[in-house]
């Protein structure tokens, strides 16, 4: 028999309005309320907040995380505990908050550090994602160059998300359509999970070792590594913002130990979509 993945969204999931319909859950009110102490206001900017503002990184991670984590609580009291969780991206924090690696606090804390820092690289570093579809991965590491272009998220057979340096777009863009493919520009506000992030890594890394982390009441695979955490969770959680998210590789990992069934916990259905296209 098989088992059941929660897959966390991530960032580019975002809507307006996103978790109202499960804002009344005694488990997520208790969420909120311990958000609100932290950053407050940041649930009306949640449930109220235009889709300009929820794009911004500084407000789209936190968002996520309190989405992702009161849909996946509302999805356990109705369907029951899951095998193992994974988190695409900013998704992974929540994730681990649910298999209670980190406490409600620590994590959403660590969200916020998060969302800080890589609001602070976007001015530092101007840039964008792009998904490129109609190619394999090999190829779209090929047009890659190494500095202003970097591979980011592995998403599927046919689909890889590329970190580009906004001068470099138009090139790279007519690279894409020339070799057969197609790129289109994410709904995030610079280019992550690649190495031009090493100083805030750095930084997240550091402020992570402050947390009181726990052992996971189940496994948690890891964006950096495609498997459940094993060793330093500060460390892999740190490197998974300039390495890419090896999201194909963590399916296949998923299905080899046996589950057969994946739901996606946030706003939309983007990871399943993936899932059902390999």
């Amino acid at each position: 028999m098989g088992s059941v993945a929660f897959l966390f969204a991530g960032q580019g999931a975002q809507v307006p309005g996103m978790a109202s319909d499960v804002k009344d859950d005694p488990a997520v009110k208790n969420l909120f309320g311990i958000a609100e102490g932290i950053a407050p206001g940041i649930v009306d900017k949640m449930l109220c907040g235009t889709q300009e503002e929820l794009n911004r990184t500084l407000l789209t991670q936190p968002t996520m995380f309190l989405a992702d984590l009161a849909y996946a609580y509302v999805r356990e009291k109705e369907q029951g505990t899951p095998a193992c969780v994974c988190g695409f991206s900013v998704g992974e924090l929540p994730a681990l908050c649910f298999a209670g690696a980190l406490s409600e606090e620590d994590a959403f804390r660590a969200i916020v550090k998060r969302a800080e820092l890589m609001e602070a690289y976007t001015q530092r570093v101007q840039g964008c994602m792009l998904a490129v579809v109609k190619l394999p991965a090999a190829a779209v590491e090929e047009l890659c160059d190494g500095a202003n272009t970097h591979p980011a998220n592995y998403n599927g057979a046919l689909q890889t998300v590329v970190a580009c340096r906004a001068e470099a777009e138009e090139e790279f863009t007519a690279k894409v359509k020339a070799a057969g493919g197609r790129a289109m520009k994410l709904r995030v506000s610079g280019m992550f999970h690649c190495p031009e992030l090493a100083p805030e890594a750095e930084a997240f890394e550091a402020f992570l070792r402050t947390l009181a982390w726990k052992e996971p009441r189940l496994p948690v695979y890891a964006n950096l590594t495609a498997q459940p955490y094993a060793g330093d969770p500060a460390h892999i959680l740190a490197m998974q913002m300039r390495s890419p998210v090896r999201f194909t590789a963590t399916v296949a990992n998923m299905r080899a130990a046996g589950v057969d069934e994946f739901i996606e916990v946030g706003p939309g259905n983007v990871l399943t979509g993936l899932v059902q296209r390999g």
